[in-house]
C-alpha cells in the first residue's frame, strides 16, 4: 500500500488500477512525557465476532472465556481486533496486536495521515529545507511507517492474532474450533516511540493512555 502525504490518503494496487483508502490518525493521549521521535505505526482495525464451539487443552483444564472478557472490556461498543501492518516480524505482530486487543483503547481519531513531523524531529539544512533523511532513522523509517499488509492480508493475519490470544490464556492449547467474523476494516496510524525500555520485545511504546503503565 502507498500512503500519500500530500493528499492524506492511501492507495492499494487493484487489478484495474489503484483503490483509495481513507486512513485515520490517532491523537496522542499519553499522560507521560513525549519523546521527540514520535512515529505513526500502520495498524488495521476490525470489528470482530468470535464463536468458539470447542477448545481442548493438553491438561484437560476448563478453557477460560478469553473473548468474553474482551467483550466486557469493550462494552458498550463491540470489541475490535487489531493487526499491525507495518512489519512482518511474528513477535511484533503478536505482541502489539495482543496488547491492542487486550487494552481496547479509546482512540481520538481524525481522517487522513499525520501531515507534519512532531516538533523537534526534523532538522533544516543551510537553505532552510527539511529532507526525509533527517527524520528519526533508527527504526528503519521516518515519521510514517510503511503499510505492508493490504486489508485482505490483514484479515488473514487477524486469525493469527486471535489464536495468539487464546494460546496465551491456554498455554497447552491443543485444538480450537471457532468462527471469526470481521467487519469494517479501518487503516489506522497510531502514535508510538521506539523505546528499548519497553516490556515487550517489540520495543514499541504506544503513546496512548492505556499503555502508560507498561514501561519497564
Amino acid at each position: 500500500m502507498y500512503p500519500c502525504r500530500a493528499c492524506g490518503k492511501a492507495f492499494q494496487v487493484a487489478t484495474d488500477g489503484l483503490d483509495e483508502i481513507r486512513p485515520l490518525t490517532a491523537d496522542l493521549t499519553t499522560e507521560l512525557a513525549v519523546p521527540p521521535d514520535v512515529r505513526y505505526l500502520a495498524v488495521w482495525r476490525f470489528l470482530a465476532a468470535v464463536d468458539v464451539r470447542e477448545t481442548r487443552s493438553g491438561s484437560g483444564a476448563e478453557p477460560s472465556q478469553v473473548w468474553q472478557g474482551i467483550r466486557r472490556l469493550a462494552a458498550p461498543e463491540p470489541p475490535f481486533l487489531y493487526v499491525p501492518a507495518f512489519v512482518f516480524s511474528r513477535a511484533v505482530v503478536q505482541q502489539l496486536g495482543l496488547a491492542l486487543v487486550q487494552a481496547q483503547p479509546r482512540l481520538d481519531l481524525h481522517e487522513g495521515l499525520p501531515r507534519e513531523a512532531p516538533p523537534g524531529l526534523r532538522t533544516a539544512n543551510e537553505n532552510g529545507a527539511v529532507s526525509e533523511e533527517d527524520w528519526a532513522p533508527e527504526a528503519g523509517f521516518g515519521t510514517l511507517s510503511p503499510v505492508l499488509l493490504t486489508q485482505d492480508d490483514a484479515e488473514v493475519v487477524a486469525h493469527f492474532v486471535y489464536l495468539a490470544l487464546e494460546s496465551r490464556s491456554i498455554p497447552d492449547l491443543r485444538s480450537i474450533d471457532y468462527d471469526l467474523a470481521l467487519t469494517g476494516g479501518d487503516l489506522l496510524f497510531l502514535p508510538a516511540v521506539y523505546d528499548v525500555r519497553q516490556v515487550r520485545d517489540s520495543n514499541w511504546r504506544l503513546l496512548l493512555r492505556e499503555f502508560d503503565g507498561l514501561v519497564a
